[in-house]
């Protein structure tokens, strides 16, 4: 059986994707933040410059904070996302159409895909972090079925609410 999404995905799609970037980003500078304060800590009790340490850990930290609870951007309409993806065999394929007629290609093994973030609007498949999931959004369904679809990503779906605004 295939399943296919093909289509423009929705403005609040796309927000949400570049919000749910943002907090992905926003949590390893917060652990970062964190080793930067374990750093403050030793140098502090070595009597060294911990000034350093804690500049970094207060900018890094904020940065964070500033990212993580962002809101989401207003619109996104200018920037077009018009995608075919395709899961047939054991494999994804995402065709993304770009300006003047180009497209590109991802194609990734079915068992590649680390988990499925499924959400009332898409299903979310990320094969490496959030940032590189592949959408598919579940009214551009062209073929198949969302319980097939579901039956091959079992144990990996993960269901998310969708209250970012």
């Amino acid at each position: 059986m295939v399943v296919e999404f093909y289509g423009d995905i929705s403005d609040y799609t796309k927000r949400r994707a570049d919000k749910l970037r943002k907090r992905f980003f926003a949590k390893w500078l917060a652990v970062l933040t964190v080793v930067l304060i374990v750093g403050l800590l030793i140098a502090l009790f070595a009597n060294g410059g911990f000034i350093v340490f804690l500049i970094a850990a207060v900018v890094l930290g904020c940065v964070a904070a500033i990212l993580y609870f962002a809101p989401m951007r207003k619109t996104m309409e200018k920037v077009r996302w018009t995608f075919r993806v395709t899961v047939e065999g054991d494999f994804v394929t995402c065709t993304q159409y770009l300006e003047g007629g180009k497209t590109a290609v991802k194609k990734k093994r079915l068992d590649q895909i680390k988990r499925v973030i499924k959400t009332n609007y898409c299903y979310y498949l990320v094969y490496n972090d959030i940032s590189n999931a592949i959408i598919c959004e579940r009214c551009l369904l062209k073929r198949g079925t969302f319980e097939y679809l579901e039956s091959l990503f079992t144990g990996r779906i993960r269901v998310q609410n969708d209250s970012f605004e």
